[in-house]
C-alpha cells in the first residue's frame, strides 16, 4: 500500500519501525490513540494557564505523537512545551493543535480502513 496518501499527517514508515514493521500491531496502536483526548488536555491546561499541566500534557502528546509518527502534532507540542516551561502564552498554537488532530484523525481512519 502507497502510504504517502496519508504524509504529512502520519509518518507511517517511522511508526512501524518502532514496532519492527508489525503493521497489525501499528494499526492497533492507532486505533487506541485518543488524539482528542490528549489535545482537549493540554488545551484545557493552556486555556486555564496551568503551565505546570501544559508541560505534562504536552509531553505526553509529543511523545505519542513521535512513537506513531506524526510529525506535525510532535512539532506543534513541541513549540507548547517549550513555551510552557518559559511560561509565556502559547494560546495561539491551541487552533493550530486541534485543527492537526483532526486532520490526524481523519488521516488515522483512512489507514484503518485500508
Amino acid at each position: 500500500m502507497d502510504y504517502s496518501s496519508f504524509l504529512p499527517d502520519i509518518d507511517v514508515v517511522s511508526g512501524k519501525a518502532r514496532v519492527m514493521d508489525n503493521m497489525k500491531l501499528y494499526q492497533r496502536l492507532l486505533g487506541k490513540f485518543d488524539a482528542a483526548k490528549m489535545a482537549a488536555d493540554v488545551t484545557s491546561a493552556v486555556l486555564a494557564d496551568e503551565y505546570a499541566t501544559v508541560i505534562s500534557a504536552a509531553h505526553a502528546l509529543r511523545g505519542t505523537a513521535a512513537n506513531l509518527g506524526f510529525p506535525i502534532v510532535q512539532e506543534i507540542t513541541n513549540e507548547i512545551e517549550i513555551l510552557a516551561k518559559k511560561e509565556e502564552d502559547c494560546k495561539h498554537l491551541v487552533d493550530k493543535l486541534n485543527d492537526a488532530i483532526s486532520s490526524l484523525e481523519g488521516a488515522i481512519a483512512r489507514l484503518l480502513e485500508g
